[in-house]
């Protein structure tokens, strides 16, 4: 696992305890999506077994509307 990716579990595994349960999906998306924007974590799905139910939920919707969008310009 890259750096990157030890850091957004780390970040991750802090912020979710401060978290009340029906909000961390939107959480966790938010500190998902700002590590994909600023840090670059190409690498993320092939360790998404490595990540809780919550993170790992939200790395597959991730991959699964990036496949989306790629099929939307596919002719």
């Amino acid at each position: 696992m890259s750096p990157e990716l030890a850091l957004l579990d780390e970040v991750w595994d802090i912020v979710k305890s401060h978290v009340h349960e029906k909000e961390r999906l939107d959480v966790c998306e938010s500190i998902f999506r700002t590590f994909v924007e600023h840090i670059g974590i190409e690498d993320v799905e092939v360790y998404k077994n490595e990540f809780d139910s919550i993170m790992k939920a939200v790395i597959i919707a991730a991959a699964e509307e990036e496949e989306d969008e790629e099929e939307d310009w596919d002719y």
